[in-house]
């Protein structure tokens, strides 16, 4: 019998449990909340089923065990259709995480389990992934790996670069799937803009590269030869491509260890809490339906759960837990050495004859990691707005700030909530640094460069619960014997100025192979 089948019979029981999908809850205690909900005893629990999620689910299938994956948003399956995503100019529910607004547009949303979540923290808004494939259905599919000088410069010893750079990148790589934009891709029409940003940076005597995409280029092709309707090639990636063309982990990682049939995915499941409970962990969950209404509160109990729900989400859940009392031995450090992966938004404006072509997603990077003030690495960012296009340039960067940012416990909120000093001269350093890097490109090509955001938007969210800190080598939490962190929450800090997706990957994988290795000695 499978999770699935033997779950419904735990509905009937628990449909009538009334719980708010998203706001403040009552002020009944934690235990309260534990007791009224039917508990499923389970092998392995795994929280969230984004890149970390996936290839920790993979591994755990692969070793034998019977895994189940708790991911708080629901399937994006895309479908002959090409209309699974809502887009930057048709947003909808779709495009937000039970909220009613979203950053791309000033208009009300009906609430709904959307696919992308806005979290507003004090001083930076961060954006996460929501669905079967986390942050890989809405990130720019940007596979880099950093310098060893910068990764050493930004992780530490905690995690040797060696190792990493001869065993873990490769495997990561492997397992996504991914390869730079073909010459006859980068020649076509749709991609007059990422030609442009190259010709801008030799111009300005700055390292351009082609970098490695987790996309399926086949299906770009398609697109381009209008046997489907363009989705990557007018620059929609953000809230998901119609066209399939992505390689996100729900149809890659994922999906190989759902075809072991030891590895179940539950969705639309948001994780609560998380309690000790002898010698077990009782996991608490919302199960809710696609409008964000909660249909009963259920708990799984495992030995060993393993958090993948993203910097975001796994710091939140192990702070909030940890505050109600539900997992005494939390070490002190679990929500310290949060970062914003320095991201800026850069729009450049009068850049001379700027294409209207939006092809996507970002395949063209600059790589300033020699910048005096802090490395930068720009990213073409085609937003897929008409209203920019041939107007402006869009440009992601990516930079080095430290671990500055904390979470604290709300008790009238019962939530944990996230400062970051966006206002810090060390923050503000890496701001200074984009902003001598786009002025590069303005001296060599013209166009006045501006950042219209400043550091006050983050899609990289790092750091939480540090490796070294608040976790050992294994991702095992300390004083929390069978709980592992084995995403971005345990990478503080900058990673080497680049997007993180492919480092995550790189540590899940190291992560919980290190963590078999031992529970299988």
């Amino acid at each position: 019998m499978t999770f699935l089948t033997r779950r419904q019979a735990l509905y009937g029981a628990a449909a009538g449990i009334a719980a708010a999908a998203t706001g403040a809850r009552p002020a009944a205690a934690a235990a309260t909340l534990l007791s009224r909900a039917a508990t499923t005893p389970v092998d392995v629990l795994v929280i969230g089923s984004g890149y970390a999620g996936a290839v920790t689910a993979l591994r755990l299938a692969e070793a034998g065990y019977s895994t189940v994956v708790l991911e708080r948003g629901r399937r994006w399956t895309v479908t002959a259709s090409h209309d699974t995503f809502a887009t930057v100019n048709t947003i909808d529910g779709r495009a937000a995480w039970l909220s009613h607004s979203s950053p791309f547009t000033d208009k009300v949303l009906p609430k709904a389990a959307g696919v992308l979540e806005a979290y507003a923290g004090l001083g930076v808004v961060c954006l996460a992934g929501a669905g079967v494939g986390g942050g890989s259905l809405v990130n720019n599919a940007v596979m880099m790996q950093p310098s060893k000088e910068l990764f050493t410069r930004g992780i530490g010893a905690g995690l040797p670069w060696d190792e990493m750079d001869r065993t873990w990148y490769p495997r990561a790589r492997d397992l996504i799937g991914v390869s730079p934009i073909p010459a006859d891709v980068l020649a076509a029409p749709a991609y007059a803009n990422a030609r442009e940003f190259l010709a801008e940076a030799r111009a300005a005597g700055l390292t351009a590269v082609l970098p490695d995409m987790a996309m399926n280029w086949d299906v770009v092709r398609q697109e381009l030869a209008g046997t489907i309707p363009p989705a990557a090639t007018v620059g929609d990636s953000i809230l998901g491509i119609n066209s399939g063309a992505k390689r996100s982990v729900d149809t890659t990682i994922l999906a190989r260890a759902e075809a072991t049939g030891r590895a179940e995915v539950v969705p639309l499941h948001v994780v609560r809490r998380i309690a000790a409970t002898g010698g077990r962990y009782t996991v608490t969950a919302d199960r809710i339906d696609d409008s964000g209404q909660v249909r009963a509160t259920v708990a799984f109990s495992a030995r060993r759960v393993f958090l993948a729900a993203g910097s975001l989400g796994t710091t939140r859940l192990l702070v909030e837990s940890g505050a109600e009392g539900l997992l005494p031995g939390l070490p002190a450090e679990v929500g310290r050495q949060w970062s914003s992966s320095g991201d800026h938004v850069v729009l450049r404006t009068g850049v001379p004859a700027p294409s209207a072509a939006q092809g996507g997603p970002a395949n063209a990077v600059i790589t300033d990691w020699a910048n005096p003030v802090s490395p930068v690495t720009l990213l073409n960012f085609p937003l897929g707005v008409p209203a920019l296009a041939g107007k402006v340039r869009e440009m992601l960067a990516v930079g080095m700030p430290p671990p500055l940012g904390s979470w604290r416990y709300s008790r009238l909120t019962r939530k944990a909530v996230l400062t970051w000093p966006a206002l810090d001269p060390r923050v503000l350093r890496i701001t200074q640094a984009v902003t001598s890097t786009a002025a590069r490109l303005d001296a060599a090509s013209g166009g006045i460069g501006f950042s219209a955001s400043l550091s006050a938007l983050t899609s990289h969210s790092l750091g939480g619960a540090a490796l070294g800190a608040a976790c050992g080598e294994d991702g095992e939490v300390i004083g929390c014997p069978g709980l592992f962190v084995v995403d971005s929450a345990l990478i503080p800090g900058g990673i080497g100025a680049v997007p993180p997706a492919l480092t995550v990957t790189a540590v899940a994988d190291r992560t919980v192979s290190r963590a078999l290795s031992r529970l299988s000695a």
